[in-house]
């Protein structure tokens, strides 16, 4: 079994089998996450934390790793975190054929300038990945249905090296006709697909490196100019649009950018591929929660249920 997470304090269960398959589509999901050490996060901030998870991180996965930039927030940080601690990762960027993902290849570029690190550019052809089945037969294996996923899944085994991604802290606002509350989002077909990833390649995969530790999600969430200002923002449906400026707060030095990823030029693109891969799956028919309610999650960290 691998750290996912610090002492795998995050995990999921399908139908009572910690990182499992699905079986069936009635089977419950369900997330859980570890409580924080008090004398510990008194005395430390979200940077520091950042900077803990670095070499929590490193004395796991050795030397030899890869660090995938993104060109956003995220993975920046990944890279700050390292370079904080005295560490030069390897780095490598996914770039799209027709240059999809040209803004986020320029900024990953612009960022290892920066920093002064190494940089390998990986020319992909993502339409190619799909159409030839590659990402079908990916898809089956790990019960994944996000071609974003797939295709560093597909990087990290041809590598076949230790791997590090940003993996932000998600929320998303649940609206139906009974309720309307806030939850931190960890998604079966998607972010638990990584753990199902490691364990079939034996390729250790650190995906939740904003999660790692109990410690650096309660800094995140009980940022009061951050997080609390977008949960009473009623117009709010997810984190995504917040995230950069509140980690902006969190972790000045990080490089002002919009939110930008090579898909959003391949939206449709995306939707077919997602329709296509998730007529093999497994439809979930019971009602799981993809992570657990914010509430819930703030008690579970403090230790109070």
């Amino acid at each position: 079994m691998f750290n996912f997470t610090y002492k795998n304090h995050l995990k999921y269960n399908i139908g009572g089998r910690e990182y499992g398959y699905r079986q069936h589509g009635t089977e419950k999901y369900s997330v859980e996450i570890g409580s924080v050490d008090f004398d510990h996060y008194r005395k430390n901030n979200y940077k520091k934390e950042i900077a803990r998870i670095a070499d929590l991180v490193l004395k796991d996965l050795g030397k030899d790793f890869v660090l995938f930039l993104s060109g956003g927030t995220d993975s920046e940080i990944v890279l700050r975190s390292f370079l904080d601690i005295g560490f030069k990762p390897k780095c490598c960027t996914i770039k799209f054929k027709d240059d999809y993902n040209c803004q986020d290849v320029s900024e990953s570029i612009e960022v290892a300038k920066e920093l002064d690190v190494s940089l390998d550019i990986i020319d992909f052809d993502v339409k190619d990945f799909y159409y030839s089945g590659q990402a079908e037969e990916f898809a089956r294996e790990i019960q994944c249905t996000q071609i974003t996923y797939l295709m560093i899944y597909y990087h990290v085994y041809k590598l076949g090296l230790p791997s590090v991604m940003g993996g932000e802290l998600l929320l998303t606002r649940n609206i139906s006709s009974s309720s309307n509350y806030w939850y931190y989002t960890f998604r079966e077909n998607e972010d638990a697909s990584a753990m199902r990833f490691s364990n079939r390649y034996k390729i250790p995969l650190v995906n939740e490196y904003f999660s790692y530790t109990p410690e650096i999600m309660l800094y995140f969430l009980e940022s009061t100019f951050g997080v609390q200002n977008l949960l009473n923002d009623k117009y709010k449906l997810t984190s995504v649009s917040s995230k950069n400026d509140i980690l902006k707060r969190l972790y000045p030095c990080v490089r002002k950018k919009i939110k930008t990823h090579g898909f959003e030029k391949l939206l449709a693109f995306n939707y077919e591929c997602y329709k296509d891969i998730l007529k093999d799956e497994y439809r979930r028919l019971e009602s799981s929660l993809d992570g657990i309610p914010l509430d819930t999650v703030i008690k579970k960290l403090k230790n109070e249920c």
